[in-house]
């Protein structure tokens, strides 16, 4: 099946359904874990360094891995175009425009906010182009892995600290901006009204990643949507911090994996639900 055959017999009203669906319940798991259940947002303040770094590189090979399977479908298109669709649904599967919005929307410090979104866009530029023009050249099975614990490394100790240095003259300009929470937690209608709409970024992307993707990924749906749940998780930074980051929270491992897991559960909601609405919406289906 190729990007064209599933527009062509695309119902939108079952995609914007499906959607609206996707969005109220992945984030609601969120939401109701956080201001319900009473759970701690997660503290990641004794991570150590290492499992940090493990988590950058479960990122970056589910990111190859997603640009491997998502290439016969986006083969026709520029490499260009291609860098930037991958920075893009990189981007928007974490959050990077709704986080800072959602900062604006609970501070009011706009200006502030929307100057932090320019690193992490900034960050998955570069990401993408390593995955896009740099890590196909190495086909190598062995030599591909050792490739992208190489740019997982440069991501963390170049990159990263490259772009906040030379950020860090409009960041100082624009810190006195900056204030405390307008509208303070637990969240009223005015957050989570907007919360819950721009959550729809990485329902978006998520669906267009169901699009790329579940073409090569295993016939049978159970296999194919935990599949392609870990490839989103993975992509999204949201399955190793349940497992790993959570024993070095300073409350104790229970309330860590707990605050961390409001994180993963959504995400699997996310990436779950969308794999088994996607078929219906485009009116796929799959024979062997």
């Amino acid at each position: 099946m190729n990007l064209h055959d599933t527009r062509s017999r695309m119902s939108w009203p079952r995609l914007v359904v499906g959607a609206i669906v996707v969005a109220i319940i992945s984030l609601s798991v969120h939401v109701i874990m956080l201001q319900v259940l009473g759970v701690p947002f997660p503290d990641r303040s004794g991570v150590p360094f290492w499992a940090a770094f493990l988590n950058v590189v479960l990122a970056v090979i589910a990111l190859v891995t997603f640009y491997d399977l998502a290439t016969p479908q986006i083969t026709a298109w520029p490499a260009w175009l291609r860098w930037l669709a991958i920075a893009v649904l990189f981007g928007s599967l974490k959050e990077v425009f709704r986080g800072n919005l959602m900062n604006g929307v609970v501070t009011t410090a706009w200006v502030f906010s929307f100057a932090q979104m320019i690193a992490p866009i900034v960050y998955s530029l570069v990401l993408s182009a390593f995955v896009v023009w740099a890590l196909p050249i190495v086909r190598n099975t062995a030599l591909k892995f050792g490739a992208m614990l190489v740019v997982a490394a440069l991501m963390t100790f170049a990159v990263k600290p490259l772009v906040g240095l030379a950020l860090s003259p409009l960041m100082a300009a624009v810190s006195s901006l900056n204030h405390e929470d307008v509208y303070p937690f637990p969240y009223g209608f005015h957050v989570l009204f907007w919360a819950y709409v721009t959550y729809l970024e990485p329902v978006i992307a998520c669906f267009v990643a169901a699009a790329l993707v579940l073409p090569g990924l295993s016939l049978r749906q159970m296999v194919r949507t935990t599949q392609f749940t870990l490839l989103i998780l993975c992509i999204k930074g949201a399955l190793l911090p349940t497992l790993v980051f959570g024993f070095f929270n300073k409350s104790g491992v229970w309330t860590g994996m707990m605050s961390e897991s409001q994180f993963l559960l959504e995400g699997v909601a996310l990436a779950a639900l969308v794999a088994l609405i996607w078929p219906i919406a485009s009116h796929h289906t799959r024979e062997r």
